[in-house]
């Protein structure tokens, strides 16, 4: 439920071939202290373990939703997708790259 003090944050994963750092990444944004979040990994038609990673998560927890784009597309368009997920009712918006790491209280600052 979104309150004022607990608005609903988007976190979004825009990512290629990066199955070597993907669950690292994942598992710090799912660490986080600030717990109203969905998370949205978009798969940009990886030739990696990207897609498993991310269903393998998705799996686990519902905030996860794993959007696999059916061609490969450039950079800015995959980000693009990757907003184009976001719920309306989110509030705000971090892009987190799939090689990246969250400190557990980033959200919540």
């Amino acid at each position: 439920m979104n309150t004022p003090e607990q608005p609903l944050v988007s976190v979004v994963t825009p990512v290629y071939n990066g199955g070597d750092f993907l669950a690292a990444c994942i598992e710090s944004v799912l660490g986080q202290t600030y717990k109203n979040f969905e998370y949205i990994i978009v798969n940009n038609c990886s030739t990696d373990r990207s897609l498993e990673v991310a269903l393998a998560y998705a799996k686990k927890d519902s905030r996860v939703h794993v959007h696999n784009n059916k061609k490969f597309v450039g950079v800015i368009e995959n980000h693009n997708i990757a907003f184009s997920l976001i719920s309306p009712g989110a509030k705000y918006c971090k892009v987190v790259s799939g090689d990246d790491l969250f400190f557990p209280i980033a959200l919540r600052k």
